[in-house]
């Protein structure tokens, strides 16, 4: 089967919804909501060059999904992140390996050299990262906490000296102390990345205002006016509760407070109607490890980082094969321009024997084609210019989506195309006939919808001001 390799389209709650759909299959111990995923994708910063993709059936099935990215917050250049979800039910399509691949393709052009993912720590999972050249290196624990029965400890009746508690919701107006207490904390977290938390309007952004985050139930101590402990509640807003981080600050350290902090969270979750709580921990985190056994939380799954070097980009070369039915239609080479996951751009001499004059356009050798794949969309847009650079026009053939793979981008041609002169003045669709004899419409009428949609989309595009070329931003 088939399976098409695309970025989520932002502002789609349908292929948000399917994104969450696959995660929580994936990895029912994480809260994920269609709001979250909408907001990681808004409000990533530029510098993690983040993209959210999809896979995709033919029938529109999303079955897979991952994220990646730059850690550009890591003081090491190079780091970056990539974690792959594929719904169980739908395992055995071929969607894990091509979203790595694309992802892949996205971290080495944008200069990262070492890529870290998390993977299950099951046979099939580990397998998977391990054909790809990836090795193990640390593990970390899902934990699990049935809020409807469990003991959680009471609450002391009487605080010490100086120590109070108080809602996140209580720094409303100014957060910067709870920043300043994540950022000092966080850079004692086990991990393989390095993290300068330092960005503050960055903080701001992507964890004060993320709609995870629930301010009611993060719970702060407070010694002596200054913030010294915390923990941060991300919820579901239904039943599903997490912590997301918990810390002390290294000058309070000892005295139980990250415990009251959790103890107070967890008790008004329950309160307000939470029936699950989950944390993770890394298994060398035995402080912390040893407070959430305290609670009754009990380890439910375990996962296990895996990184691996990424090669220095290479453009080299890649073989086009254009299919039509069972045969193939011409096998040619091209220089690899670009592979944005969702692109493929190739430049090739003209690959047919001889001349071929069709009247309004001569292609002939010493022509270059430029030429573009998507693995989202229903066309391939190729700009020709002749010899000496003068460009000829461009030439868009309507293709089902094209899947790349050991070195060989796979396209099959479904006869309809598109001319458009160099100035475009001239705009012809071509081969109608050769469509309507080919009988796609009765085989695969689905197909033959998007054909003549993709047919129409590319004509409106070539007649309006910005013309194809901004197909290619």
């Amino acid at each position: 089967m088939t399976v098409l390799i695309r970025d989520l389209r932002p502002g789609d709650v349908a292929d948000a919804e399917a994104v969450v759909r696959v995660r929580r299959a994936a990895l029912p111990f994480m809260i994920t909501t269609v709001e979250g995923v909408a907001f990681e994708l808004a409000s990533a910063h530029p510098d993690r060059h983040y993209r959210l993709l999809v896979a995709e059936t033919a029938d529109g099935t999303v079955v897979g999904s991952a994220q990646v990215g730059v850690a550009h917050d890591s003081p090491e250049p190079g780091q970056a992140f990539l974690n792959v979800y594929v719904d169980p039910l739908h395992r055995g399509l071929g969607a894990g390996g091509p979203l790595a691949r694309a992802a892949e393709h996205h971290l080495a052009a944008r200069g990262a050299t070492d890529v870290f993912a998390w993977v299950l720590d099951e046979p099939a999972p580990r397998a998977f990262a391990e054909r790809r050249g990836y090795r193990a290196s640390r593990s970390a624990y899902f934990l699990r906490l049935d809020l409807t029965t469990a003991a959680l400890p009471e609450l002391p009746g009487a605080l010490p000296t100086g120590v109070e508690l108080r809602t996140a919701a209580a720094f409303e107006a100014d957060p910067r102390p709870l920043f300043e207490a994540d950022a000092e904390t966080s850079c004692d977290e086990p991990g393989d990345v390095a993290t300068e938390m330092d960005d503050y309007d960055g903080w701001l952004l992507h964890i004060w205002r993320s709609p995870a985050l629930d301010r009611e139930l993060s719970t702060v101590v407070l010694v002596d006016g200054a913030v010294a402990a915390f923990t941060a509640a991300h919820t579901d807003g239904a039943t599903r509760y997490a912590s997301a981080m918990t810390g002390t600050r290294r000058a309070f350290r000892g005295r139980g407070l990250a415990k009251l902090a959790k103890a107070a969270s967890l008790r008004r979750a329950r309160a307000a109607g939470y029936t699950e709580a989950f944390t993770g921990n890394d298994t060398a985190n035995a402080p912390m490890l040893a407070v959430n056994k305290g609670f009754g939380y009990e380890v439910c799954a375990a996962e296990v980082r895996y990184t691996k070097k990424l090669a220095p980009r290479d453009p080299g070369t890649v073989t086009v094969a254009l299919v039509k039915g069972d045969r193939t239609k011409i096998r040619y080479r091209a220089a690899l321009l670009a592979d944005t996951g969702a692109r493929i751009s190739v430049r090739a001499p003209w690959a047919a024997p001889g001349v071929r004059d069709f009247g309004f356009v001569r292609f002939e050798p010493g022509d270059v084609f430029t030429e573009h794949f998507w693995r989202d969309r229903w066309y391939a847009v190729k700009e020709v210019r002749g010899a000496t650079g003068v460009l000829k026009g461009w030439y868009c053939d309507i293709t089902r989506p094209a899947v790349m793979s050991d070195g060989e981008i796979l396209v099959e041609d479904l006869d309809l195309d598109l001319w458009v002169s160099a100035d475009g003045s001239d705009v012809r669709r071509l081969d109608e006939d050769e469509f309507a004899e080919s009988g796609l419409a009765g085989r695969d009428p689905e197909a033959a919808m998007r054909a003549v949609a993709a047919l129409d989309a590319l004509e409106r595009q070539a007649r309006s001001a910005a013309g194809l070329a901004a197909l290619l931003g």
